[in-house]
């Protein structure tokens, strides 16, 4: 689970969660949530990645005006 909210209401139990991996075997579980930790690391690098060229087209930009 990656993070939620718990609600304890009488005898009634809610939880509402943004991620979660639901399962009963551990093993299983661990090797599922290694692999989503895996493919959010390749597209937080992707996304890093093309923020970093959004970054230097806006440099060279600004660079073309104050020359300008």
């Amino acid at each position: 689970m990656d993070e939620g909210v718990l609600v304890k209401t009488g005898t009634d139990v809610l939880v509402s969660v943004r991620n979660a991996i639901a399962g009963a075997d551990l093993g299983q579980l661990r090797e599922a949530v290694e692999r989503e930790f895996l493919d959010l690391d390749e597209r937080e690098k992707s996304v890093r990645s093309v923020l970093a060229k959004m970054e230097g087209d806006l440099m060279r930009r600004m660079a073309t005006f104050q020359n300008a």
